[in-house]
């Protein structure tokens, strides 16, 4: 390996590095992929369509709660230490990383979500319309003005009880209240196109591991038209395990790593892409301390592993009798959430707040479990009691954005260490008033938009408590952020460093600020835009 020095590394094959290798591949560059998980085969590793008898006593044995393959099990708990108000982390080492896990949603940032970055709107909108095309994305045309339209294919309708809803969010409306109630927005094909995945066939698997790959994933789209030009070199169950510079100790010259045999070798290469995520990119930034850099890699202005920031959040759930005889056969889908609270504090903000949340809603029989899981009664009286509360029921899930702040961030355990000898990232999470009074507001609206509809509010956290607020631990982002000034960012406006001519970074990590949407979709766009970048500063020479 030594001796076949590549254009660029990639580290990372998540959403982020799967488009860059893609982008970079297809440019004519020479490019090795280095992942540490394993290629997993969709319908074979994880197939929720398979028997449930099949594998039924090896699951029960390793306490897993669904008695069927799915990418959950490979999932990693005992990556990171905990600091706070029990933060939670993601982390799935295979080829396609936590995409092959996404439940899809895909939402454009708003101009107005932009004005605290150093880039605008309109600077991304090409590349969120090329990551639709090559996404598949579906989604009606809503004409919101803070989460623009896209390029989609025909959306999927919501179910009853998330219509429900959406009439109790448009007697508020009428009320003056701003906020609209509208179809999710998701990366699966719903039409038949060619030389696309294959069309969604509403199993409702997809957070499982899509078996047919009809959801996108970089394991399925990005990753092989990469390999289709000859250009990439895909090195799978292999963890890099420290960055190598050149004799100026200014620039990157390749990686060390290690392969699943316990072999380490050397990869060099001109250029290095991160795309690890927030907090794995940020651990391996801080572990690479040098003389030139005594405090990590890039890390001159001190905020690698500063401003991170996830999604928050917590349930309400209503009951709607009055659509409790309907048939509830055909209640299937793409997952489990077909509709969307948003717009609210977009053009207002509320007083009590900075920052807005949005509501995932969704409702129905799912075809893999029940939303509803305990009722009064026993035998016939409870299976009876459990059927009508599913049937009627909507759950919703706040996504909030999470107050950034110096008290939360990642760093570096001083004792632990993983398997290849490296320290365990700490991810330090402690909620503030902010996002307790973000909460409260979601319970009160929640709750008014199932009774305002004619329901009855289920369940509900009633007064809100840091207790009580759960983490979206696979939406962690802005431990590397981008801006102008390099005493206050790690990137600049290309997704290069600041210090490091030749490390650039493609994920989440560079995310300047963070408003309540989802961020896969940003997370590819700006990937795919980092990657052209690259591409014209090669070109021109500047990058050696």
């Amino acid at each position: 390996m030594a001796n076949r020095p590549f254009d660029v590394i990639v580290v990372g094959s998540g959403p982020g590095g799967g488009i860059a290798t893609y982008a970079l591949a297809k440019a004519g560059l020479r490019i090795a992929l280095v992942e540490a998980g394993p290629q997993l085969h969709a319908g074979v590793d994880y197939n929720a369509h398979g028997s449930p008898y099949q594998n039924l006593e090896a699951c029960l044995k390793a306490g897993l709660h669904r008695p069927f393959r799915s990418v959950w099990e490979r999932a990693e708990r005992e990556h990171f230490t905990a600091v706070g108000d029990s933060p939670g982390h993601g982390l799935l080492r295979a080829l396609g990383g936590r995409s092959l896990c996404w439940a899809g949603h895909s939402l454009r940032f708003g101009p107005l979500d932009f004005q605290r970055w150093p880039i605008s709107y309109d600077e991304v909108a090409p590349y969120y319309s090329k990551a639709e095309r090559l996404m598949a994305v579906y989604g009606a045309r809503d004409g919101l003005s803070n989460m623009p339209d896209g390029d989609f294919q025909k959306p999927v309708a919501m179910r009853c009880a998330e219509l429900m809803l959406k009439r109790g969010a448009e007697r508020l409306k009428q009320q003056g209240r701003g906020m609209e109630l509208i179809g999710l927005r998701k990366a699966m094909p719903t039409e038949l196109r060619p030389g696309q995945r294959a069309k969604c066939h509403y199993c409702g698997h997809c957070m499982q591991g899509c078996e047919v790959d009809s959801k996108y994933t970089s394991a399925n789209t990005p990753i092989p038209r990469a390999l289709e030009t000859g250009n990439l070199t895909l090195f799978t169950g292999v963890m890099m395990t420290r960055i190598v510079m050149d004799p100026t100790g200014r620039r990157v010259a390749g990686i060390e790593c290690v392969n699943r045999q316990g072999v380490s070798d050397r990869l060099q290469a001109r250029v290095l892409v991160l795309s690890c995520s927030a907090i794995e990119t940020a651990r391996h930034l801080l572990i690479n301390k040098t003389r030139e850099f005594p405090s990590g890699l890039a890390n001159s202005s001190g905020h690698v592993g500063k401003n991170l920031t996830s999604h928050f959040g917590l349930t309400v759930t209503g009951y709607f009798p009055q659509i409790r005889n309907r048939d509830a056969s055909n209640d299937d889908g793409t997952d489990y959430y077909h509709a969307l609270l948003t717009g609210l504090y977009w053009d207002k903000p509320n007083p009590n707040f900075d920052g807005t949340y949005q509501v995932q809603c969704g409702s129905g029989v799912h075809p893999i479990g029940m939303a509803i899981r305990q009722a009064p009664g026993y035998g016939s009286s409870l299976k009876r009691e459990l059927k009508d509360k599913n049937v009627c029921h909507a759950g919703m899930n706040m996504q909030g954005a999470l107050l950034v702040s110096p008290k939360k961030f990642t760093d570096l355990d001083p004792e632990r260490r993983d398997r290849w000898g490296l320290p365990l990232p700490r991810v330090h999470l402690h909620y503030e008033q902010n996002d307790v009074a973000m909460a409260q507001d979601m319970v009160n609206t929640c709750e008014e938009i199932v009774r305002i509809a004619g329901g009855e509010v289920l369940s509900t956290p009633g007064r809100v408590t840091v207790e009580k607020l759960q983490i979206d631990y696979n939406h962690w982002v802005g431990t590397a952020r981008m801006g102008r000034d390099p005493k206050t960012s790690v990137v600049n406006t290309d997704g290069q460093t600041h210090d490091i001519t030749n490390l650039f970074i493609a994920d989440a990590s560079v995310f300047a600020a963070y408003p309540e949407k989802n961020p896969t979709l940003t997370n590819v766009a700006l990937s795919w835009r980092t990657s052209d970048r690259l591409i014209e500063k090669l070109r021109r020479g500047e990058l050696g």
